[in-house]
């Protein structure tokens, strides 16, 4: 004999929204994220000073050699390219560690809210409906 109440509830078979959602809402490896991050802004540091390099000129890079205010040690030159990357790539990997620990979080509470949600209306319907 079954029984038709409220409470039995049987699980739906996920779709492909479902899985959209749940991958869309997965926490991101904040190190792979840093590393990544860290990578790109590198390399574009880089080959930003090297091709200025290899352009070539009077002066060379005088708003790229500005990098040098917070980058010590860099300069416009083939081995300023170097220390450019590095410093590039420990500015990338920080601003991408704290920007995926920061959106894990932000999803974390967020996710958290819509529980808390949906206990407070469960409670809420079965106060209301003896």
């Amino acid at each position: 004999m079954q029984s038709s109440t409220k409470g039995n509830y049987e699980p739906r078979p996920k779709g492909a929204a479902d899985e959209l959602i749940i991958q869309s809402l997965a926490k991101l490896d904040a190190l792979a994220f840093g590393v990544s991050i860290g990578t790109v802004l590198g390399f574009g540091v880089f080959f930003a000073t090297n091709i200025l390099v290899w352009k070539g000129g009077d002066v060379v890079g005088p708003r790229l050699g500005l990098l040098a205010n917070y980058f010590i040690g860099y300069d416009v030159t083939p081995i300023g390219s170097l220390i450019g990357f590095a410093w590039g790539f420990v500015t990338g990997f920080l601003l991408g560690w704290i920007g995926a620990g920061l959106r894990n979080l932000i999803v974390n509470i967020y996710m958290n809210v819509f529980k808390l949600r949906g206990r407070m209306t469960a409670v809420r319907d079965f106060i209301d409906n003896p």
